[in-house]
């Protein structure tokens, strides 16, 4: 790969890929950030990038030592995708695919990754997925409620299902429910606190104490 020259063919398909990019950007929102890697220049080689504020990677920046990992273990396995999960310190969630560009001579030539942040806004999200028109539109306004206490509660058994208790330990498992709700925008639903107090059988008092430490320590952090 180091001695390879790239043809124009190389770059006329990693050109198709800027556009590709930017449709998927278009279509996903702002949750997905979208990666277009050429393997020209190891140095500089991010060539395009659609929501770069969800990393705050640029064009010029290389690839990190992560997805240097993924990248050889695509190309150890020759294999063309991968997808990963990725929890970060603060408890924030991403999904990651990774699929490989290769030129007719299946040489590779590039890395597309799509980065969903599962963190943005719950209610950004969906709003992705439905048309402006359809918030005027009453069966959907008769059934919004059932629609948000089924949307509250998927996402906290889920999220009940990723905390092992014994691990975090009793004192802190329900905060620890609470902050990765909160990250992922379900406190944004009117309903959701009482939602959430029943199912855990706390009181309301206790989840708005927890979101007030939640939102206390986030505005350190981001200072």
């Amino acid at each position: 790969m180091d001695e390879y020259r790239y043809t124009q063919e190389d770059f006329a398909i990693l050109d198709s890929y800027r556009t590709i990019s930017q449709s998927l950007g278009k279509y996903l929102g702002e949750n997905a950030e979208l990666i277009l890697y050429s393997f020209e220049n190891k140095q500089h080689s991010i060539i395009h990038i659609v929501n770069g504020h969800l990393s705050n990677k640029k064009i010029g920046d290389y690839l990190s030592e992560r997805d240097k990992s993924v990248l050889n273990e695509l190309l150890d396995k020759n294999n063309d995708y991968k997808n990963n999960f990725i929890e970060n310190v603060t408890g924030e969630y991403s999904k990651i695919n990774y699929t490989l560009i290769k030129n007719s001579n299946k040489i590779p030539i590039g890395l597309m990754m799509i980065n969903w942040n599962y963190d943005i806004s719950l209610i950004n999200t969906l709003k992705i997925f439905i048309p402006e028109h359809a918030a005027s539109n009453t069966e959907i306004k008769e059934n919004k409620n059932n629609k948000s206490e089924e949307i509250i509660l998927d996402a906290i058994k889920k999220v009940i299902t990723g905390i092992d208790k014994d691990e975090v330990g009793p004192s802190v498992y329900n905060k620890t429910i609470i902050r990765k709700l909160f990250n992922q925008g379900i406190f944004e639903f009117k309903e959701s606190v009482q939602i959430v107090a029943n199912y855990l059988n706390i009181s309301h008092h206790t989840v708005y104490l927890h979101l007030r430490s939640i939102k206390r320590i986030k505005k350190i952090d981001n200072k």
